[in-house]
């Protein structure tokens, strides 16, 4: 039999585990009557272990949650592409945090719950699920590993919904003057990425030998050097007609395998950054939302926003303005948003774009892209017609309301238009249905 004794303010147990040894332990007990208690559990805990009927520990490791997520980190993290970025995140959020510091036996989903708690005034709400996936994903590579027993205490914990962001993108009318404004060498890449919809890193990772010219395809094998795409698997794109000279200008023009490589030949990385050519372009091309006119004085800095780029002089101090376009937030990834819309807009079956993007499902396909072009949908609410355009303020004209010979109604009838329905005019209350023989003395005792 265990035994419960105080030390201090502390209580303290003793018992003997499943191999026969004794062993103290110090709890929180507030008093004898809950630490003897936690000692029945313990001796319960133990006799189901003697007997196989539980793992002698749920942590043999020993490990803290610490522990754990850098034991993830080295195993499972290192070798994925986005390593870096799972380490800056596991280290600002996560590692030196009361959560961090507790056995993996004594973390709950209560523990979780208010880490992401803590995370909601700084950090997005894409942040914070990063932060509880990692979570999720450390405890169950660990019992897959044998290195934790127990249960998941992060699974539980609900996940974060943020704001969806509507994206932006290049309208139809738009592509010709932006690519026009790239340099020649530049084009191939935007042009691709315009007419296939593949990420950054599926155009980094195309080789030559991964383009069929003659039949109009070309395979997404890799994402950057990283043996798969996104979706990890690997799939054929076909392409029109107006993207094969763009293509054949890099098959023959560009030196090494790779279709669209670096200044010395070799596969761009992540940290090509594409956003700042497609913003200076759309600027050389006047695709901009205004101007910012700035003195060229330096000493003077007026400046002021203005829809024209014409140039004329600072009301300061006289010298020239000179505009500054002001370009939409457009990224290099919207390019592939312009791809699905333009599709979607011009009557692309959804499974159809759905495949050429590489999604698993075509509900993602329809919620990302389907409504970022503001017309998509306009020939389908236009089947809305009730002639009711007429009753708007500011187009009722006096003959309407007021026709030149009403002639003589029942009494009380109230005047009506010869162009619009009695019943319309009389019973319109939004879009209520209107019953039959409501006028007259009748009409006026119901309203």
């Amino acid at each position: 039999m265990g035994s419960v004794y105080k030390r201090g303010r502390t209580w303290w147990l003793k018992y003997k585990d499943a191999a026969g040894v004794w062993k103290p332990e110090a709890t929180r007990a507030a008093t004898k009557t809950e630490a003897k208690a936690l000692l029945h559990e313990i001796e319960r805990r133990v006799e189901r272990q003697r007997l196989g009927l539980e793992p002698l520990s749920l942590n043999p490791e020993g490990w803290t949650v610490a522990d754990l997520m850098q034991w993830w980190l080295d195993t499972y993290s290192r070798h994925s592409p986005s390593h870096e970025k799972n380490l800056g995140t596991v280290r600002r959020q996560i590692l030196g945090t009361a959560l961090a510091e507790k056995p993996l036996q004594h973390a709950q989903a209560g523990d979780v719950e208010q880490l992401l708690q803590a995370m909601e005034s700084d950090y997005s709400a894409s942040t914070i699920n990063h932060v509880r996936q990692f979570l999720v994903g450390a405890f169950n590579r660990a019992r897959e590993a044998g290195k934790w027993l127990g249960a998941n205490p992060a699974e539980p914990v609900r996940t974060r919904r943020g704001a969806e962001q509507v994206g932006d993108i290049l309208r139809p009318e738009e592509l010709a003057p932006f690519l026009a404004a790239l340099e020649p060498g530049q084009r191939p890449v935007f042009a691709t990425a315009i007419f296939t919809g593949l990420r950054k890193g599926e155009l980094c990772g195309l080789q030559k030998t991964d383009v069929d010219l003659t039949r109009r395809l070309l395979v997404a094998r890799r994402s950057y050097a990283r043996p798969f795409p996104k979706s990890r698997k690997q799939r054929v794109v076909r392409f029109p007609d107006e993207l094969v000279p763009f293509l054949e200008h890099a098959i023959a023009t560009f030196p090494g395998p790779w279709l669209f490589p670096d200044p010395d030949g070799g596969m761009r990385t992540v940290t090509w950054q594409p956003e700042d050519i497609l913003r200076r372009a759309l600027k050389r091309a006047g695709i901009v939302t205004g101007y910012t006119h700035v003195c060229r004085r330096s000493t003077c800095r007026f400046s002021e926003d203005r829809p024209q780029d014409e140039i004329r002089p600072c009301p300061r101090c006289g010298f020239k303005l000179w505009p500054k376009g002001n370009v939409r937030a457009i990224r290099f990834h919207d390019l592939r948003h312009t791809y699905a819309s333009v599709l979607l807009m011009s009557g692309a079956a959804l499974v159809s774009v759905q495949r050429l993007l590489g999604h698993s499902d075509p509900k993602i396909t329809e919620r990302r892209y389907g409504h970022l072009l503001p017309d998509f949908m306009a020939s389908e609410v236009n089947r809305l017609r009730f002639g009711l355009d007429r009753l708007a303020p500011g187009r009722l004209g006096t003959s309407l309301l007021h026709p030149a010979d009403p002639g003589k109604g029942e009494a009380g009838t109230p005047p009506v238009s010869r162009e619009v329905p009695a019943s319309l005019l009389a019973g319109c209350r939004g879009l209520e249905p209107l019953a039959s023989g409501v006028t007259g003395r009748r009409y006026n005792r119901l309203n």
